[in-house]
């Protein structure tokens, strides 16, 4: 039927970004109303009465505080009221980013920065993880399943469900005719089933088994090599280490004398059967049901008549007292098994419905027992083993070893009423006199901590029974005990006709004689019918579920869309053809099929039947969405303009899709993404900031869809390390399958060039900081650059991992040569990138740092084998430009040139040359070359003696990593601390220590040989002093003034500055200059440059400041100074020089006139003999002398006078013209 439109709510009364209130409903629904402001409940007919024991009445006071038997002590009943009474912390009170409901707020501590200081990959990455966080939050089955009853469901008894249908029939595959030719020799009985692990149905006739690929209808096989009847058949996976590798699976085959055991190799759609000579007696137990550990590999079974469980056991050898096939009862009453309870079987005529509850062997093998097993379930992730009996009585046992199996508990279904009695979940569809369980199914811990199984009753209800230890009056917090106690905590009513009916007594379901479950929550009924069963199928409505999340003061509930399958004939069998859903390993957002739509391909189910197979797949959210085609709207209603967008994206993006889809979709996208606004959440007080803006459903469709994408990879390693061998060899391979990367590359390509080819459309793809022109108010200009710069950094981060994602895929694809390379890198190195994540190396410079390493390490691996470079070089720069630029390419050509260069050294001097300035040249024309690469073309040259070009690659490295010419501002600034100019410094100052590395080794070379020559030949011309001259030739010719500076404290750190005064260096006198206000010995070494520079006036300047400077040194000093200044004035000098010169001369002779005074007042003192008996005072004398030139006033009056010194005091009159 069509959808109409008056059945959803009006969208102008939707508030928020899902558009607003609870979701709409698609067709008719059934279920109890939870409250009206819960999402994803409907409310009850004007006509509904709510009576006691009808399932809508509020459990009391009284009645919570009888049934309190927590699981973890008093924890589980406390977090049930804490979800009630508060709101849940949903992304728009938590993220700091963007979320889900497109706005902007906080994460935690360490993503803490504005939003305007972020890169667009930073702020790219947080986005990612909001949305990531937020997926993951998807309730888990504890917190939707409540302790209460429900029965909520998207549901249309005349299956007129359209668009949104749960599950859509893919195939129908008949049973071949020569099936029913051998079916038509029947004698006794027959019975079918499917073995989807080896795509094989099966059907016995008396006591042959017949095999065929019910996938094309071909591919027979039979096994016809037994006298008696069979039974049962089953298929189970071996125990380890007990067959061949070879046999993939155990054909287990009871007659009602034997249990046989057949290998089976089953590869490339090849089966064979192994007869493995592995048989049981089972005389007397009627063997009617049979089941596996697919963990261990043992083998369970029960008997008509009986509830003892029996195990086969099996092994490669034989022992003293034992077999290598035997049998043991795990019960008390074994030997009841023994006891005969059959009599001679009746021929039966046609096939005979699939029931768990009343079996063919049970039809064959008549008995007076009460009860019997009837379901035998294993849960290896608990290491249980459940079975259920015709009276509806659960048993739980413990595998506590590999042989052991202990009894837990048992559960009746008396007990199990009066717990529903507790939870006010009586109805007639559970009276015990009248309802039996017919069906178990356990779940994992994964799916949930608490509850263990899920029953189904002949009435179509769904039990939810959590099991728990208890020690006394307690219960234990240990998870991995083996339970001793079982109680139920919600029950599923099947979906009702209409609203009208309670579902508490529908009976749409009614007679259920068998039902499946596969995770994250899939239900198959099968009902009994007259004429054919007919077949309910439902799903969780996972949509609605998350979208609960974002309502405040809501506790999620499970919502279920159903329908009813078309089938025809008995249903003999349901099984499950592809692995169960699931994302994560634990119980919150294991059930996220929105999220999981995108990577985990649909589940699919097959259902026999006596006419043939009937193949069905779930229909995800995007599917929904596709089939609406224009009438997307009830989509944007039900879901929300986030996920709205996100599937609309999904599928406009996509080639996979028809056009007429892919054109809706994009309408879609563009038309129902709203716009960013402020959040005015103070009613007009709101601070204009990027932190305050809601992005729009396009900007969180856009940020889900990339998210949801990379989920699966987003925070695991990217490469998987084993150790192998004796010594624990690690070995290197990608942690995702080669298909899989280029998977996801693929679609983030398709992504990209969506939104590139629809740039005019949507708002927010002109750039991130573009002032928009024509708004009348800032909050409206905020906004819109909000959202360019939230579209623009998820556009940046999508092109980046499409391109390391192809990179990783290049890396990788071959083994061998990725372990190589592993090994070549440095023991840092490997440690980094074995712990590097798909995030970090999205989203790091760390990440683009080691991936470049391995570049590096991988060419450098071509080079030493002698392949050319180009070939991986080229399919790097294609896929990925990012970790193989223009710089990296000239880099790897000219380390093959040295390489080359290498291997023509000895043979041929001349082109070595040749090839070693084509690889300078090629250096030289990189703009950006790491320091790791530099320094390992630098050592090449050393080696190949090429010292001169490694200087020339060194000191362009160094100004390409300065091009602002910060460094040297921060070195003749005095190099503060906490400057931000320190970085650049550093790296020019690593390139200048490989350029004095290199001359020092030409220096060692040098040395050496004229060491060893000159002794022979003192007048021969050495080679390597030729090339010594033209490395320093090649350092002094630099303009770089830093480079300069450092070059000459190097040479004083050997000792060799005067050196220095012998060349013309462009920088020697600054530096000198510099120096000489700290350092007398460099003040010395200026005043000696300017001499033989013959810049007299220069040289007297200095030698008069320095004899006034307060270095330490002796009064001689201060007037060799003086004296040597008064010589430097009076050489010759420039006419415009004259007038300065007499002026430096005057003031020179009058200083050194009065140092001699001082001089010969020093000698006085030193040897007078009054101080004889006080040397102390002398010294102190002597050393205020010695320290410093001192005026005719203080010698006078502090000396000359006060010690009666008559001819010193003479001088000082004289010298000072004193005529008073």
């Amino acid at each position: 039927m069509s959808l109409s439109a008056s059945m959803y709510p009006s969208l102008a009364s939707l508030p928020g970004s899902r558009v607003n209130g609870s979701p709409a409903t698609p067709v008719s629904m059934s279920g109890p109303a939870q409250g009206s402001a819960q999402a994803g409940a409907f409310a009850l007919s004007p006509n509904t009465q709510i009576t006691p024991g009808s399932g809508y009445s509020v459990r009391n006071r009284t009645q919570q505080q009888l049934y309190q038997t927590p699981i973890r002590g008093q924890q589980f009943q406390q977090q049930q009221v804490g979800q009630q009474s508060q709101p849940l912390k949903t992304p728009e009170t938590r993220l700091t980013a963007t979320s889900p409901t497109g706005q902007l707020g906080q994460s935690d501590a360490q993503d803490q920065a504005p939003v305007a200081s972020l890169s667009p990959i930073e702020h790219a990455k947080r986005v990612v993880n909001s949305f990531l966080d937020f997926d993951s939050r998807y309730p888990d089955l504890d917190r939707i399943v409540q302790q209460t009853q429900s029965s909520e469901y998207q549901y249309s008894p005349t299956n007129e469900f359209g668009p949104w249908t749960p599950f859509e029939q893919t195939k129908t595959l008949r049973i071949p005719d020569v099936i029913f030719e051998q079916y038509n020799t029947t004698e006794c009985f027959t019975k079918m089933g499917l073995f989807t692990q080896i795509q094989r149905a099966w059907i016995v006739v008396d006591n042959r088994l017949y095999f065929w690929n019910y996938l094309n209808g071909q591919d027979f096989l039979s096994f016809e090599d037994l006298s008696e009847n069979i039974l049962s058949v089953q298929l189970i996976k071996p125990r380890a280490n007990v067959f061949t590798d070879s046999i993939n699976y155990l054909l287990l085959i009871s007659t009602a004398s034997d249990f046989h055991m057949l290998g089976v190799s089953f590869k490339d759609n090849d089966l064979q059967l192994y007869d493995t000579g592995l048989v049981v007696s089972v005389k007397g137990l009627a063997v009617n049901i049979v089941t596996g550990s697919d963990k261990t590999g043992r083998i369970f079974f029960g008997g008509q008549g009986s509830t003892d469980l029996w195990e086969i056991t099996y092994s490669d050898r034989e022992g003293w007292f034992r077999g290598k096939c035997g049998k043991v009862c795990h019960t008390k009453s074994g030997l009841s098994g023994f006891t005969p309870s059959f009599s001679s079987l009746a021929p039966i005529g046609k096939l005979i419905p699939f029931s768990s509850q009343n079996s063919i062997i049970g039809s064959i093998l008549p008995s007076n027992a009460e009860e019997s097993i009837i379901a035998i379930v294993v849960d290896d992730s608990r290491s249980l083993v459940y079975t259920l009996s015709s009276k509806s009585t659960l048993r739980a046992f413990h595998m506590k070893s590999p042989t052991d199996l202990t009894l837990m508990l048992t559960y009746t279904y008396t007990s199990l009423c009066s717990h529903l009695q507790m939870i006010n979940a009586a109805s007639p569809l559970l009276d015990p006199r009248s309802t039996t369980i017919v069906s178990i199914y356990p779940v994992r811990p994964s799916e949930s901590s608490q509850i263990h199984i899920i029953a189904t009753t002949s009435s179509g209800c769904r039990l939810y029974l959590r099991a728990a230890r208890s020690y006394g009056f307690g219960f234990s917090n240990n998870e991995n005990a083996p339970p001793t106690t079982m109680q139920v905590i919600q029950v599923r009513f099947p979906p009702g006709e209409s609203t009208a009916r309670l579902p508490a007594t529908t009976t749409d379901l009614s007679p259920t004689k068998v039902s499946r479950i596969y995770a994250p929550g899939y239900f198959m009924a099968v009902k009994a019918g007259d004429i054919a069963d007919k077949l309910f199928m439902s799903a969780p409505d996972t949509g609605r579920i998350l979208s609960q999340l974002t309502t405040l003061n809501t506790v999620p509930q499970l919502v279920e869309s159903g329908m009813w399958a078309s089938i025809g004939g008995y249903v003999q069998e349901i099984a499950l053809v592809t692995p169960e859903f699931q994302i994560v390993n634990k119980p919150e957002g294991f059930g996220n099929e929105v999220c999981g739509q995108y990577s985990v391909p649909p589940t699919e189910v097959a259902v026999l039947t006596n006419e043939g197979v009937y193949m069905f797949k779930r229909r995800y959210m995007v599917d929904t969405f596709k089939d609406l085609g224009n009438d997307t709207r009830v989509f944007l209603e039900t879901y929300g303009r986030a996920e709205t967008c996100c599937t609309a994206l999904a599928i406009a993006s996509s080639p996979s899709y028809s056009l007429e889809a892919r054109e809706a979709a994009r309408r879609a996208y563009i038309e129902y993404g709203g716009k960013a606004h402020l959040r005015d959440e103070n009613y007009g007080s709101v601070a204009l900031s990027f932190e305050n803006v809601r992005l729009s459903g396009r900007f969180d469709g856009l940020a889900t869809y990339i998210s949801r994408i990379v989920r699966a990879i987003w925070r695991i390693p990217i490469l998987k390390v084993t150790a192998s061998g004796p010594n624990g060899r690690k070995s290197y391979a990608s942690s995702i399958a080669l298909g899989q990367l280029t998977k996801y590359s693929s679609t983030l390509i398709e992504v990209f060039s969506f939104l590139e080819q629809n740039r005019n459309y949507i708002d927010g793809l002109s750039g991130p900081d573009r002032v928009i022109g024509g708004l009348e108010a800032r909050n409206e200009d905020i906004s819109q650059q909000a959202e360019h710069r939230g579209m623009n950094a998820l556009m940046h981060l999508a092109r980046f991992m499409e391109e390391a994602l192809l990179f990783i895929a290049t890396m990788t694809q071959d083994s061998k040569r990725l372990n190589e390379c592993m090994t070549n890198l440095q023991p840092e190195s490997i440690v980094r990138i074995s712990k590097l994540t798909f995030q970090d190396l999205f989203t790091t410079p760390e990440g683009t740092e080691l991936a470049k390493e391995l570049v590096s390490a991988m060419v450098n691996q071509y080079i030493a084998s002698g392949s050319s470079v180009d070939s991986i070089v080229d399919v790097l720069r294609k896929q990925s430009s990012i970790f193989c630029s223009a710089d990296d390419i000239l880099l790897f050509h000219s380390m093959e040139l040295l390489h080359r260069a290498k291997s023509v050294a000895l043979t041929d001097p001349d082109l070595k040359n040749q090839i070693l300035r084509d690889s300078i040249r090629l250096l030289n024309m990189a703009k950006n070359v790491s320091f790791e690469d530099l320094r390992g073309a630098v050592l090449e040259l050393n080696e190949l003696c090429f010292h001169p070009g490694a200087v020339e690659v060194t000191l362009k490295a160094a100004i390409e990593s300065d091009r602002g010419i910060v460094a040297i501002s921060y070195y003749i600034d005095g190099m503060p601390p906490n400057d931000p100019r320190a970085d650049l410094y550093n790296k020019r100052l690593q390139c200048y220590n490989l350029v004095f590395t290199t001359l020092s080794d030409i220096d060692e070379r040098a040395r050496k040989e004229s060491e060893s020559t000159q002794q022979i030949l003192p007048t021969t011309v050495l080679p390597m002093k030729n090339i010594q001259d033209a490395a320093y030739k090649t350092a002094f010719a630099s303009r770089d003034q830093l480079f300069h500076y450092l070059l000459y404290d190097w040479y004083v750190e050997r000792g060799l500055a005067e050196r220095l005064l012998d060349l013309d260096l462009p920088f020697i006198e600054p530096y000198l200059e510099k120096n000489a206000t700290v350092s007398l010995e460099q003040a010395n070494w200026l005043w000696v440059y300017y001499g033989k520079k013959e810049e007299f006036l220069k040289a007297a300047r200095v030698l008069s400041g320095l004899a006034r400077k307060n270095f330490a040194m002796p009064l001689e000093n201060r007037i060799e100074y003086l004296s040597r200044a008064r010589s430097a004035c009076q050489c010759a000098c420039p006419p415009s020089q004259r007038q300065e010169m007499l002026q430096i001369l005057q003031q020179t002779q009058d200083e050194y006139t009065v140092a001699c005074i001082q001089l010969d007042l020093l000698t006085k003192i030193k040897e007078d003999v009054r101080f004889a008996d006080d040397e102390g005072q002398r010294a102190r004398l002597v050393k205020k002398l010695d320290d410093e030139l001192l005026d005719l006033s203080r010698l006078y009056n502090g000396f000359a006078y006060e010690l009666g010194y008559k001819d010193i005091c003479e001088e000082i009159v004289k010298a000072a013209d004193y005529r008073g």
